[in-house]
């Protein structure tokens, strides 16, 4: 269900609840895409092995229990009004019988399609309901896209919660994590050249909460990683 016009997007954030824990960061995760023989896919086969591809997991981290409303990054239709993105120079896979969000149910006929890029609000199948606010554009170079739920969205017993997965490929010969590739923030490590990649957290009680979101292919130091941490509660705002 898409949802383009009525409540702006912050409202749709901040729709429910009270805010009692906390978010404190989040963080990219490796995903082992050769499991399954995805460059077998009868649909997205040829595209996928035309790269080297790389997947990974966006994890949002705080209290257990945490409640979650939503992501805002971005409104593709006004990115001027909505200034949160992820970017990236790689090529974003997208399946060709995929969509914004999971499609779990086509996954054991279409060996690439657990590799699609997608956005979420958990790892459980089925999850909550999601809907989308303004434009979506999941293609990149920026990735942007606005989603909520009104079901009980929490931190797993672990602290965490999948937000979205992206699979990106670069050339035969590039190397990413040593030849400047990036999803995410170029220079929150120590790099520079691209504008910060942010979010918006959308928490019960009308708080909202802005994270940098780092480069996947650089791996923070325990303390920059701990900085990281900081920055992300000094983030944490209440919507008036």
């Amino acid at each position: 269900m898409t949802f383009t016009k009525g409540l702006s997007v912050s409202a749709l954030l901040v729709a429910a609840g009270v805010a009692n824990a906390a978010v404190t960061g989040v963080t990219w995760r490796v995903v082992d895409n050769t499991v399954g023989n995805p460059g077998g896919d009868s649909f997205a086969g040829a595209v996928w092995n035309s790269l080297n591809q790389y997947t990974f997991d966006l994890i949002l981290q705080g209290d257990a229990g945490q409640r979650i409303n939503g992501i805002n990054m971005g409104d593709s239709n006004a990115p001027a009004a909505t200034p949160y993105f992820i970017s990236t120079n790689g090529t974003v896979f997208n399946h060709a019988l995929g969509s914004n969000v999971r499609s779990a149910a086509f996954e054991p006929a279409f060996s690439a399609l657990q590799y699609d890029t997608f956005v979420a609000l958990g790892s459980t199948v089925p999850g909550p309901g999601i809907s989308f606010a303004g434009g979506q554009n999941l293609n990149g170079p920026t990735l942007r896209a606005t989603w909520f739920t009104t079901d009980n969205a929490v931190l797993d017993a672990n602290g965490e919660m999948r937000i979205m997965r992206v699979t990106v490929g670069y050339a035969n010969g590039f190397n990413p994590y040593t030849q400047g590739g990036f999803l995410g923030t170029l220079g929150v490590i120590g790099q520079t050249g691209v504008d910060a990649s942010t979010i918006e957290i959308g928490l019960p009680g009308g708080a909202l909460q802005t994270l940098t979101v780092g480069n996947a292919f650089e791996v923070p130091a325990p303390a920059a990683t701990a900085l990281m941490g900081l920055a992300g509660l000094a983030g944490l705002r209440r919507r008036r």
